[in-house]
């Protein structure tokens, strides 16, 4: 198996575990009746720690500078946020889908763009 190949299978054994941690939080903050972007904020933050440090050090075993590494994965976590809380606008209000399955849909989607955002731009190594 190629570099690339391991490296994606490494990506997506952090991301399933880091799936059981984000959703974890999610559904239970949810459980709570707090408002749908709150349990997103802090279940994508918690995740965001475990991934980060997983990814850099395991996946990728980056060398890249830490600072523009970390502030690279902070705009790739902010635009997730921003896109799980406009999905959780949208699509249960126009297409009455449950906030458990918007949130599943959009980790989803994340999953893919992140490996290709970490390889390619922040892990890559200089």
């Amino acid at each position: 198996m190629n570099n690339t190949g391991k490296q994606a299978g490494s990506y997506f054994l952090v991301s399933f575990t880091q799936t059981f941690v984000e959703f974890g939080a999610f559904a239970f903050l949810q459980l709570l009746k707090l408002p749908a972007p709150v349990p997103g904020a802090v279940s994508v933050f918690i995740s965001g720690c475990w991934n980060y440090m997983l990814n850099r050090n395991i996946t990728f075993k980056s060398s890249a500078n830490y600072l523009k590494s970390i502030t690279q994965f902070i705009l790739l976590y902010v635009w997730n946020f921003c896109f799980l809380s406009l999905m959780l606008q949208i699509l249960p209000v126009y297409f009455g889908w449950n906030p458990m399955a918007v949130k599943l849909f959009t980790m989803g989607c994340q999953g893919i763009w992140g490996f290709l955002l970490c390889k390619f731009v922040i892990f890559k190594k200089a």
